[in-house]
Formats: C-alpha cells, sequence, structure tokens
C-alpha cells in the first residue's frame, strides 16, 4: 500500500466526518492516511454509546483494532486489545456498542458498506479472523533475522547487530503480497541510535507512551529542505513513511506500544548518527516524573 508520508500526526486534529455505507448515525471517522493507488487508508472509527447496526460487507478488507470501549460483531464482544481481520465481501455482524468505541481501522481498497445477510461468491472466507485476544498472542525477538545490513556493533559482542529490546506481536503476515499488521513494544529507556530506512511503506499509531525521532528526511543528505529535526510523539499520534524515508535516533522515555502496518514484510538499513547521544540525553532532560 503506497502511503502518503506523516512525520508525527495528532490524530485528534483530523476531522470527524461520516463514514461511508449503509451505517445507523452514531459512528464517525477521523481519516488519517490514504492509499495513494487504489484509495485505502487508515482512520479512526468513534462510535457512540449504544450503537447498532444490522449486519453486512464491506468493499475492502479490514484490520480492525480496538483502542477504548467495546465493539460486538456478531457473537463477539472485542474489547480494547482486541484485533479482526475481515475479507472484503464477507458478511459480518450485527453491531452494537454498549459503553461506545475508538477503533484503529486498516482498510485496502475504497471503504463502503453494503447491507447484506449473505457473503459475496468471490470472498475468501478462509481468512476471517475474528475477536483475536491479543494478550494471549507470544512476544517475539522483531529484530532477530529482520534486517539486512546495519553499521551497528553490539558493544558486547563487536558483531554487527540491532539493539535489543523491542519485542512484537504479529497479528496478520499475508505472503502475496506481503503485507504484516503487528503490536510492537520497546521498553523504557530505549535507545535506537541511528536511522533506518526501508524499501517498502511503514506505518505506526501510538497506542500509549512518548518516542522521540531525531531526524526525518527522505536523501541521505541531512540538509536537505525537507528533513524534520527532534520530533515528539505522544499517545494517538500517527506516522507514515513510503520507501525511502531516512528516520532515527529514536528514544523512549516511558516506552512505547504500537500498531504497526508494513508492505512488503521488513527490511531495514542502519546508519550511524554520530551526534546521537546528546540528542538523546536532551530528551531524557525533559522528562518529567508523577
Amino acid at each position: 500500500m503506497p502511503v502518503s508520508r506523516e512525520d508525527g500526526l495528532d490524530v485528534s486534529t483530523r476531522k470527524l466526518e461520516s463514514l461511508e455505507g449503509a451505517f445507523e448515525p452514531g459512528i464517525k471517522r477521523r481519516l488519517i492516511s490514504t492509499n495513494t493507488d487504489n484509495g485505502g487508508g487508515h482512520m479512526v472509527i468513534e462510535i457512540k454509546k449504544g450503537w447498532s447496526n444490522p449486519k453486512g460487507y464491506c468493499s475492502a478488507s479490514q484490520d480492525i483494532y480496538i483502542l477504548e470501549g467495546d465493539l460486538t460483531l456478531g457473537n463477539e464482544k472485542m474489547i480494547s486489545g482486541c484485533y479482526s481481520f475481515i475479507p472484503s465481501g464477507v458478511s459480518h455482524g450485527p453491531f452494537k456498542s454498549d459503553n461506545g468505541c475508538r477503533a484503529l481501522v486498516f482498510f485496502g481498497a475504497p471503504y463502503d458498506f453494503i447491507r447484506s445477510d449473505n457473503h459475496l461468491s468471490n470472498a475468501n472466507i478462509d481468512r476471517l479472523k475474528i475477536n483475536l485476544k491479543t494478550w494471549d498472542v507470544p512476544w517475539e525477538d522483531a529484530m532477530k533475522d529482520m534486517v539486512e545490513k546495519t553499521t551497528w556493533k553490539n558493544p558486547e559482542t563487536g558483531e554487527p547487530d540491532r539493539p535489543s529490546g523491542t519485542l512484537a506481536k504479529v497479528l496478520r503476515w499475508d505472503k502475496d503480497p506481503e503485507e504484516q499488521i503487528a503490536l510492537v513494544h520497546q521498553p523504557p529507556g530505549t535507545i535506537d541510535p541511528g536511522t533506518e530506512v526501508h524499501p517498502h511503506n511503514e506505518c505506526l499509531y501510538l497506542i500509549s507512551g512518548d518516542c522521540y525521532i531525531g531526524y526525518t528526511y527522505d536523501n541521505k543528505n541531512r540538509e536537505m529542505e525537507d528533513r524534520k529535526v527532534g520530533i515528539k510523539i505522544k499517545k494517538d499520534y500517527y506516522l507514515s513513511r513510503p520507501p525511502g524515508i531516512f528516520h532515527g535516533p529514536l528514544v523512549t522515555h516511558g516506552g512505547v506500544y504500537w500498531m504497526t502496518y508494513m508492505s512488503d514484510g521488513y527490511h531495514g538499513i542502519f546508519h550511524d548518527v554520530p551526534e546521537w547521544r546528546e540528542m538523546s540525553e536532551n530528551y531524557f532532560s525533559e522528562a518529567v516524573y508523577r
């Protein structure tokens, strides 16, 4: 999915508008990113307490992650931390929300909802995944065997490596075309001291925590006009990077918990940033303990 570049979007600043399709009043969206090829994108939906809607199918595949509240699909009640993947054309529902809901939705084509009790004839029902409780999914080492090239060396071994501590829960990993949806955690005090660049799209939604990114730019020359310096990311901020965007160093004071989207799997090339320590310590010096 080709994406537009967002270097640190406060999602709450996006317009709250009606969601396309045959929905009852009480559900709206904040569109946060669009697919420049096929009209898909990423959005946060907001649902009022007591909302309900009949069963139907969407014109686009959907990854749904509950940020807050509850959303019932048929007999499955999703709460904060639950995930579903619904292929296009698969009828699902009916829907209701007892207490209201905020959910992150990734959709793979122009979004529309059609009321129907039946699946489309070409719907891939076997791919349906409803109400995955992500706390039951094991954490994995997110960096193991995932980086093609690195110039960073582990100070203990002297060998090329990546900073430890980053963990992931892979929720969906399709191979053709390759797409990956995962929850990613980096612990408090994490410092990733260089910049990465990927040949694929990467999108991240910060579910909780804080993050500082020293540089973001689309050229090896960090003095180019497009360069952003000292980006501070908070809860409910969003990042999206097309291929070729350099980003880093990354620092977190309290730890981070991301929902991530990557196309074409994960490949990263790491570059040194000599001033990473100064940037990191400046960010830590601003920390407020309560």
